[in-house]
């Protein structure tokens, strides 16, 4: 998927004037990347002493890709029903050998590494796209010629070591990709998608009327007759993918509490595994770092996948030990690239991914390599979803001085099915803190180009904020589910929460369903839904016309989008049917 040129472009020059006057030849080193400053919220720790000698970096270099363009247009085609590729989804072998690095690339990357003695503690990556190197700070700072030095996050508490900037040599550009981490801070300040977690009001009259119709508190109930999942088949084929970080887990004696009180497929008994990524963790009593996040996700995907496998991903990712202890990888690169590695049968059908943050904080190739790290797993049969959000439009709503709506990755990234938020019923309707708007970074995917069109040349709603969005940008959400007022449970008290990180798991639960049926009728998943929900399964969405998200206040005024007729970035398509869904996967 193409990148704006316009954002490349500054990136670029930017990068031009941090290494202006510097000769290019096979020894002299350029600024490869460099940020004025920490992204808002994180400070210079000086609290923090760190052994530069006896900490140790897990680095990553990527490594240029080939065939790209190409590789995208396969994968589109294997995503677009009535293409002759469409479902014949592609091992990782296969991929690989398609997009592979050229051998130059990782005999010099390699060579460089031993020029500065590190050799023996570097190891290319299974699928060889990339060099993972573990050295002490101080080594990778000498390779680097960089500055490593520990940030806190001012909200969080959360510490992390970063650098500003980093060298390679000139005869190494064209050849890395990526090195992380150095400049990355968003996926150690990574916030679950949830606004608000509160006790349950008691006092609520509950009646039965509004406990099916997801007017007061929503349950598997209500969402079972708002969605039209009640008529799902059980069944143990295929398996449901949950993305867990911030080093937080699901509580099994919460689920069997939950399980309990609000299951409604007859599944009350089921329950989930764990598979640890990166030094994840999942004690099987829950207890310590018990999430609401977690919780939240395992609780729906369970209660709505019938008796469909359900595995919760932890994957870990922890600030550095005092001292010592090693700074490892980011966690979304550890969690995708595990994938990856999976065999074909061992893949998850559906991943729900209810994490994100600022797409201005994520540096312009950590997006690009995982945006197409995303669109490998689409090939590979999988089906993505991730979070909107829950900011609307933006918080601070500024970019480089430039006041604008903000958008948020990996929610931008054309290769994920994002999930926007709604409220309510009779009518359902656009949640005002549900992320929705148009990247800076990603141009606008030729599956979504028709409606996003539409919206922009006939909807008036929007026409006092045209210039804060990047009109030709990958417009997000692509659909939308409810995100207001779920109970769940956590450490055995029932608590409501709010944001569409409970949006994510429900659709992708929905999703789930759809592709276990495929599966259990010798049939290949969906993979990456896109060109199919924009194409025939649009119509088994339910449009929503009611509401809209916000955000930017005291930044500009009457901030947002409306929910209209057709898609809309508040709640894309609309919210799933799954009977309809069903019905349409039927045919394809």
């Amino acid at each position: 998927m193409r990148l704006l040129n316009t954002f490349s472009t500054v990136v670029a020059l930017a990068s031009s004037v941090a290494a202006l006057n510097v000769p290019k030849d096979s020894t002299s080193s350029r600024v490869y990347e460099k940020i004025n400053g920490p992204p808002a919220g994180w400070s210079v720790d000086d609290s923090t002493p760190i052994d530069k000698d006896l900490s140790t970096i897990r680095l990553r270099v990527q490594l240029v890709p080939q065939n790209m363009d190409k590789f995208h247009e396969l994968a589109m085609n294997i995503a677009t029903p009535g293409h002759p590729s469409y479902g014949k989804h592609l091992s990782q072998h296969v991929i690989d050998a398609m997009i592979a690095p050229k051998d130059e690339s990782s005999d010099l990357v390699m060579q460089w590494i031993e020029s500065e003695g590190l050799g023996d503690s570097a190891i290319f990556s299974p699928r060889l796209d990339s060099v993972v190197v573990e050295a002490s700070i101080s080594k990778i700072e000498k390779l680097l010629n960089a500055e490593y030095t520990p940030f806190v996050h001012s909200s969080t508490g959360d510490v992390l070591v970063r650098t500003l900037q980093y060298s390679i040599p000139e005869s190494l550009e064209g050849h890395i990709r990526m090195i992380q981490p150095t400049t990355f801070f968003g996926l150690r300040a990574m916030r679950s998608a949830i606004s608000k977690v509160r006790p349950l009001d008691k006092s609520r009259p509950h009646s039965d009327a509004a406990a099916a119709s997801c007017s007061g508190e929503v349950t598997p109930s209500c969402l079972q007759t708002l969605y039209n999942f009640g008529s799902a088949k059980s069944t143990t084929a295929g398996r449901m993918g949950i993305a867990g970080f911030l080093e937080q887990w699901p509580s099994k004696s919460d689920l069997s509490s939950f399980m309990s009180s609000f299951a409604v497929q007859g599944n009350s008994a089921q329950t989930y595994t764990c598979t640890l990524i990166n030094g994840g963790t999942c004690p099987s009593n829950g207890g310590g770092n018990t999430g609401v996040e977690a919780n939240l996700d395992v609780q729906y995907a369970r209660a709505i996948t019938e008796s469909i496998p359900n595995v919760f991903y932890s994957t870990g990712g922890s600030p550095p030990i005092v001292g010592g202890g090693t700074n490892d990888n980011e966690p979304y690169l550890e969690f995708l690239n595990y994938l990856l590695a999976l065999d074909d049968a061992d893949l998850p059908n559906t991943v729900s991914i209810s994490y994100g943050d600022d797409e201005d904080t994520v540096p312009l190739d950590y997006a690009d390599s995982t945006c197409d790290l995303f669109s490998q797993l689409g090939a590979r049969g999988v089906s993505v979803l991730v979070a909107s959000g829950d900011s609307g439009v933006g918080d601070t709503c500024t970019s480089g001085g430039t006041t604008t709506f903000t958008t948020s990755y990996p929610a931008s990234c054309p290769w994920v099915t994002t999930v926007g938020g709604t409220t309510g019923s009779s009518p359902e309707s656009g949640w005002t803190d549900g992320g929705g708007g148009f990247s800076s970074v990603f141009g606008r995917p030729s599956y979504q180009d028709a409606v996003v069109t539409s919206w922009l040349n006939n909807d008036k709603t929007h026409s006092g904020v045209t210039k804060y969005f990047n009109s030709s940008g990958r417009a997000y959400p692509d659909v939308a589910a409810q995100a207001t007022n779920f109970v769940i449970v956590v450490d055995g008290s029932q608590e409501g929460v709010d944001g569409t990180s409970c949006a994510c798991p429900t659709f992708s639960s929905v999703i789930q369903l759809v592709n276990s049926n495929r599966v259990a009728a010798g049939k290949a998943g969906l993979g990456f839904l896109n060109p199919w929900l924009y194409g025939n399964a649009s119509s088994a969405l339910t449009d929503i016309t009611h509401g809209g998200n916000s955000g930017c206040q005291g930044v500009i005024s009457n901030a947002g989008f409306d929910a209209v007729a057709g898609w809309d970035p508040a709640t894309g398509l609309g919210t799933p049917n799954y009977a309809k869904l069903l019905a349409i996967s039927n045919t394809t």
